[in-house]
């Protein structure tokens, strides 16, 4: 970042050079549960190759370039709505088939005398 840009973004001194998903979301300003769609997303890439249950490291400095690019941001939060866009989707059809079938009108029977 340029040093007399009227911009100041969070440090990241305070954090260590390899950081938790819960560091990344708190340096992020977000919540952790945000943080997989960005790894899936290929925003952030996890440290070495962790396996799929493994906790992921993800490297400060990195980080920090990535927040001192508006383009990286706006793929950012584009993956995180798309995520909840989905998500959200996914569960308002689930609910939607879930609901039973409403019946016809009953129709009248008519009786002959």
């Amino acid at each position: 970042m340029i040093a007399d840009s009227p911009f100041k973004l969070q440090s990241l001194a305070e954090y260590p050079a390899v950081m938790t998903k819960e560091m990344v979301a708190k340096a992020l300003g977000i919540a952790a549960h945000n943080i997989p769609p960005l790894s899936r997303a290929g925003l952030i890439k996890p440290l070495g190759r962790p396996d799929r249950y493994c906790v992921k490291h993800y490297s400060r400095d990195t980080l920090a370039r990535n927040l001192a690019d508006p383009s990286w941001l706006d793929k950012a939060m584009a993956a995180f709505h798309r995520h909840w866009r989905i998500k959200n989707a996914r569960k308002r059809a689930k609910q939607a088939g879930n609901q039973p079938a409403k019946e016809p009108p009953a129709s009248e029977s008519v009786s002959r005398s």
